[in-house]
């Protein structure tokens, strides 16, 4: 299935924007952004008591979320008896400074990731201002889109290693089974670990979801390759850690 955050909306709606510089309707703006998107799952489930599915109340939280208006990236004005959204100078060089993360993995820019996460101004910029490089990392379902949309950070993938490994004596492993790359491989296996979301992002209510640093390093958990494709294994039903431990101690 596939599902999506409020935030997640924000670059494909924006693109829509500068594509049809006279404005765009939000209808006009829901119906591109199903076409594009293609949400299934809760997101198209209706409303009790409403027209809208999940999905269409996420787009139209952007005008009632003040998302746009609030960073001057659009702005909403009426034309006869409609309103329109048009881009701003300002939506047009963010939508430049992004880095839109693709099928290959690559990360999109830092401080727009940390943003559309719910950072605090002051915390991102303590944090942009750091060295940190990147690492393996899925955040949310493990569905492929030919343009995916999570919010994925450079910085805050290193943060967790940094922290774990303050946590355990400079040691990095995988928290299921224990394996450590470094140990295994050598020099070459240094800093290399995935990172696991305990809540993946497709099941963040439809307002999506604000964090501090802290509060985000604690969804996290470092794992390897095997142990995270089979947490993800079966889509219906992500295993927990504890699930993936006792089936290793069972088949031992």
């Amino acid at each position: 299935m596939t599902e999506y955050s409020e935030p997640e909306l924000v670059i494909p709606a924006l693109k829509f924007m500068r594509d049809n510089a006279n404005g765009v309707t939000t209808t006009q703006l829901i119906d591109h952004l199903m076409d594009v998107l293609q949400p299934t799952g809760h997101d198209m489930q209706i409303l009790e008591g409403r027209k809208d599915t999940y999905f269409s109340q996420k787009v139209r939280n952007l005008k009632s979320h003040n998302t746009f208006e609030k960073h001057n990236w659009a702005r909403y004005r009426k034309l006869g008896k409609r309103g329109v959204w048009t881009i701003t100078p300002d939506g047009v060089q963010h939508l430049e400074s992004i880095e839109i993360v693709v099928d290959d993995g690559r990360p999109e820019d830092i401080v727009s990731s940390l943003t559309n996460q719910g950072f605090s101004s002051a915390t991102i910029e303590k944090e942009a201002q750091q060295d940190y490089s990147g690492v393996i990392i899925e955040e949310g379902s493990v569905d492929k889109r030919t343009i995916t949309q999570r919010n994925r950070s450079n910085k805050l993938r290193e943060i967790a290693i940094n922290e774990f490994k303050k946590q355990h004596n400079g040691s990095l492993f995988c928290v299921a089974c224990g394996f450590d790359f470094l140990k295994t491989y050598g020099e070459i296996g240094k800093d290399f670990i995935e990172i696991h979301h305990l809540q993946p992002m497709h099941l963040m209510d439809i307002e999506g979801e604000q964090a501090t640093i802290e509060e985000a390093l604690e969804n996290l958990k470092t794992v390897c390759s095997n142990c995270h494709r089979m947490i993800h294994r079966v889509k219906e039903k992500m295993l927990s850690i504890e699930e993936v431990q006792e089936l290793l101690n069972k088949n031992a």
